[in-house]
């Protein structure tokens, strides 16, 4: 798996654990990481919700993008949760599934960072909700981090 792969995977599922925990009492990303890593057992392929081996070289790079985007959204909730519900027409974030909101906010935080092509943010995004999510999860947060695109590329012609 590609270091950026893992890294939003892994992003994905520390948001879900704090978001499920109402952002109380929640280790830290990187406590969180080192029990990732302490559960893959003889799953090292990433079949299961783990994403590296202990040896994988690449692992820290993983980790590094994946603190960084649950930095950006952390600290910016409030203001991708308005973005969110301004592409997603009568869907409160409250309304939304856990995994959905989460896979949006990584959506909102990465787009408006730069440096990574959209579709390729989206698209990730997408097998994230497929993978994690409901049969109808990868449909939506592509709807709705599509239209979310649609509106930063409106906003970078002016």
């Amino acid at each position: 798996m590609r270091p950026r792969t893992a890294g939003r995977r892994l992003a994905l599922q520390y948001l879900f654990m704090a978001d499920m925990n109402n952002y109380r009492a929640v280790e830290s990303p990187s406590e969180f990481f080192k029990t990732q890593r302490l559960a893959v057992g003889d799953n090292a392929a990433g079949e299961g919700g783990f994403v590296f081996d202990e040896d994988n070289p690449r692992r820290d790079e993983a980790e590094e993008f994946a603190a960084a985007l649950i930095r950006r959204v952390e600290s910016g909730r409030d203001a991708i949760d308005r973005e969110i519900e301004t592409a997603a027409v009568n869907w409160p974030i409250a309304r939304m599934g856990v995994i959905e909101r989460n896979a949006l906010r990584l959506v909102v935080a990465e787009i408006e960072c730069g440096g990574t092509p959209r579709n390729v943010v989206i698209d990730e995004a997408v097998e994230l909700a497929k993978r994690f999510g409901d049969r109808e999860s990868g449909a939506f947060v592509n709807g709705i981090a599509d239209k979310f695109g649609r509106k930063e590329d409106a906003g970078a012609q002016k």
